[in-house]
């Protein structure tokens, strides 16, 4: 049943893509069955090789889509490009391997009213088994075996969600492939602050482009994406750093759900695959820290080094913030010169 609200935002969703075809055309279908139709889609093909402009015809007719085309650039880079194009007074990022929910867009609509930026909800699915390339865990496994009806099928590849499966029965189809919630849902700052994260200081470190509504007036402000950011990691909470710092609040909203599909990482071996993603993100918050010479960039950066948690980096801001002076110019000087 399509949901109407009255006064709701005109609504773009932008996405970047590349070489993932399986993938976006399973989250493209996500999009066809959504209860709050009224919005648009911008995907930007990132030198995708052979181009998705094949992907984005067949759904012509069930999706308000533009197609942008570029050269690799990176992600920030095509996501400027998608936003570019976007005309919604609500933009919501949305990765090419994220399958929505059927209420993700309408909530994304209805939590905008608050001004907020909204940071949706994220769980896992496995919609196609690949031998021996996918970073899946002991549990993960074994969900797989009772699905596919015993260890021998793994020996080949196994496509657990069909064509059309999800525009015929999206709720049944994403219980079917699930693995639960992701861990950056933050299910600890969460608990603790809410969802509306009312005086936790590092909401923007939760807000990441894989599911996030902000309102376009406030991207333009910040300029979008740095584009000096390459390979994996930061380019997006380096836009929700600038947006808090620029006023925007950050709150979640468990009802906007979009399913992240486990895929191949860079590598074929997911071990090498995640040290060399670990890799191009430290390199990235060398950058972060470079860019924003702030204690909260500074402890954000511990947290990733395993030193702290937010929670904690939390609390130490705030004692920074209401403490003597001198105690914020000594945490200043010791992180600033790590």
């Amino acid at each position: 049943m399509e949901t109407r609200m009255v006064n709701a935002p005109s609504v773009s969703l932008v996405m970047a893509t590349c070489d993932k075809r399986e993938y976006l055309a399973l989250t493209l279908e996500s999009l066809t069955v959504q209860t709050h139709t009224a919005f648009e889609v911008v995907l930007c093909d990132d030198g995708t090789r052979g181009g998705v402009a094949d992907l984005a015809d067949a759904f012509a007719d069930r999706l308000d889509l533009r197609l942008v085309v570029q050269e690799n650039r990176g992600r920030a880079a095509a996501r400027n490009a998608a936003l570019d194009r976007a005309d919604g007074d609500l933009v919501v990022f949305i990765d090419d391997d994220r399958m929505a929910a059927p209420g993700f867009v309408a909530a994304h609509a209805a939590a905008a009213a608050e001004g907020a930026g909204v940071i949706g909800w994220k769980r896992r699915a496995l919609t196609w088994w690949r031998p021996g390339l996918l970073p899946l865990g002991e549990q993960d496994l074994l969900r797989l075996v009772a699905r596919v009806g015993g260890p021998e099928r793994l020996a080949e590849p196994v496509h657990l969600l069909a064509p059309g499966d999800l525009a015929a029965d999206p709720e049944a189809a994403l219980e079917r492939v699930g693995l639960g919630d992701e861990p950056d849902n933050y299910h600890a700052v969460v608990d603790a602050y809410g969802h509306g994260l009312d005086g936790f200081r590092f909401a923007w470190a939760l807000a990441t482009t894989a599911n996030l509504g902000v309102p376009r007036a406030a991207l333009k402000e910040v300029g979008g994406f740095d584009e000096s950011y390459t390979g994996w990691g930061l380019e997006d909470t380096d836009l929700s750093y600038r947006l808090h710092h620029a006023g925007l609040r950050f709150r979640v909203d468990p009802a906007a759900v979009n399913h992240h599909q486990v895929h191949p990482l860079a590598h074929p071996d997911p071990l090498v695959a995640q040290r060399l993603m670990r890799t191009q993100l430290m390199r990235n918050l060398d950058r972060f820290c470079e860019r924003h010479r702030a204690l909260d960039a500074y402890l954000f950066r511990r947290r990733w080094e395993h030193a702290m948690t937010l929670t904690e980096a939390d609390r130490l801001l705030a004692l920074a913030e209401t403490a003597d002076p001198l105690l914020a110019r000594e945490l200043d000087a010791l992180y600033a010169a790590r």
